[in-house]
């Protein structure tokens, strides 16, 4: 079984637990019940007039050096694809609309954090743009953006399997049905 991601209680603030499952802790002094559930995420698979898709080298843990989709938490009060685009304004600048984001899949994820490796729910859409000129870099997100065409994407390289697993989905829609969204 997982070792709790909780130092304390959040009912009575003890730190004993009993492991009930991979999700569930209960504390042996209250009997609280603590779950861990997934955690959305919104991740943005952003394509040029070229086809290429956009994918950004991580400027932080986890993952830091290796590559990505632009993406995050989603925000209490956002819809998926508002937070794809806030992400997307957050890590590279470009303003879109929710509305520019279409649903590609689900993944499921983990992300380590504060030394727990949380799961995510991985909402994935796609937008277009012209080009990406007008790529601006948050510096504490990103270190470096690429621009590849669909086949050339380095999947390998990628911090999260969700994220190659996203390109890899558009991939085989792309190439079953042509240019689609």
């Amino acid at each position: 079984m997982a070792e709790s991601p909780f130092k304390f209680c959040s009912d009575c603030g003890k730190d004993d637990w009993i492991p009930k499952s991979d999700r569930e802790f209960v504390c042996v002094a209250c009997g609280f019940r603590h779950f861990i559930t997934p955690i959305p995420a919104a991740v943005a698979l952003l394509l040029d007039a070229q086809d290429r898709v956009l994918i950004i080298r991580r400027a932080h843990e986890p993952g830091f050096g290796l590559l990505g989709l632009p993406g995050g938490v989603i925000e209490p009060e956002e819809s998926g694809e508002m937070a794809a685009a806030r992400e997307t304004h957050e890590e590279v600048g470009i303003e879109l609309p929710a509305s520019a984001f279409t649903y590609l899949c689900t993944l499921n994820n983990r992300y380590l954090f504060q030394g727990y490796s949380w799961p995510t729910l991985d909402l994935c859409y796609i937008a277009r743009v012209p080009d990406f000129s007008n790529v601006v870099m948050q510096a504490s997100e990103v270190s470096e953006f690429l621009a590849c065409p669909l086949d050339e994407v380095p999947l390998g390289e990628f911090a999260f399997e969700s994220n190659a697993e996203a390109v890899r989905r558009w991939r085989a829609v792309h190439q079953t049905s042509g240019r689609v969204p």
